[in-house]
């Protein structure tokens, strides 16, 4: 699987808030989620934030498609093992 690459190697929360063209300071992803778009030839989208009461981290929610066909959370890119 591509790595997007960030300022300082593998892109941080903070690059991937600015990818998605989202405020970096404010730290908060859409409730609604986002639509897939194409990050450094990596298809990246955000899941929505389900029901229920508020959730501590939304980190897993920003989503990456790998070739092979799996849905990897961008933060754990560099442990996806490709079956192609």
């Amino acid at each position: 699987m591509k790595l997007i690459q960030g300022r300082h190697g593998k892109a941080w929360a903070s690059d991937m808030y600015e990818f998605l063209g989202l405020d970096r300071l404010a730290g908060k992803l859409p409730t609604e989620g986002m639509p897939v778009r194409d990050i450094q030839g990596v298809q990246v989208y955000v899941k929505p934030l389900p029901p229920g009461p508020p959730r501590k981290r939304q980190s897993l929610r920003v989503t990456a498609i790998c070739e092979c066909g799996r849905h990897v959370p961008v933060g754990r890119m560099h442990q996806h093992k490709c079956k192609k």
